[in-house]
């Protein structure tokens, strides 16, 4: 675990005095904007269809736990006005296949990176070195075999009810 003052010192090197704040604050867009441009990737990379308004085409959202997905996405659509995009409807809980595929129990990526003798790169819930994180996880996994596949379903955006697609889990 970092210290304070070593992440303020990372931060200040990566993002200067102002920090991730001002950064954030100075180069932010709206969430519906956002949402806007990361469909028209989506659709630049055909893993999305806008016209047809369904799930990812060959491709799924991989998570570190539900609570991303399954809560604070649709809180944002909320707070922003507009119905939950049906891309996010689905995805891949990491912690889940960990759990299925070695028969171990991971209440975290860090718990997931030791127990596969693997560095934590960067700081740990820092957004660009997390993503980065759990890809190399995610890489391992698959060199072992691990097979990704959905491991949670929304019912609909209006319901919030989320199906579990595995019996065990975290």
């Amino acid at each position: 675990m970092m210290s304070e003052q070593k992440i303020t010192q990372y931060i200040e090197g990566k993002y200067g005095k102002f920090g991730v704040d001002g950064v954030w604050h100075d180069t932010a867009i709206p969430f519906k904007d956002m949402l806007q441009e990361f469909e028209q990737w989506l659709a630049h990379h055909n893993l999305w269809e806008k016209v047809n308004g369904g799930p990812l085409n060959r491709a799924a959202f991989v998570t570190c736990g539900n609570w991303d997905l399954k809560t604070k996405v649709p809180d944002q659509c909320r707070v922003s006005k507009i119905k939950l995009p049906p891309y996010f409807m689905e995805w891949i809980n990491l912690k889940d296949i960990f759990l299925n595929f070695y028969n171990r129990r991971a209440t975290g990526m860090v718990t997931m990176m030791r127990e596969l003798q693997m560095p934590l790169f960067g700081s740990h819930h820092l957004g660009i070195d997390d993503a980065k994180n759990i890809v190399r996880v995610l890489q391992h996994m698959l060199s072992d075999g691990a097979l990704m596949q959905i491991t949670a379903r929304r019912g609909s955006s209006e319901s919030g009810d989320v199906k579990f697609t595995f019996k065990n889990r975290i």
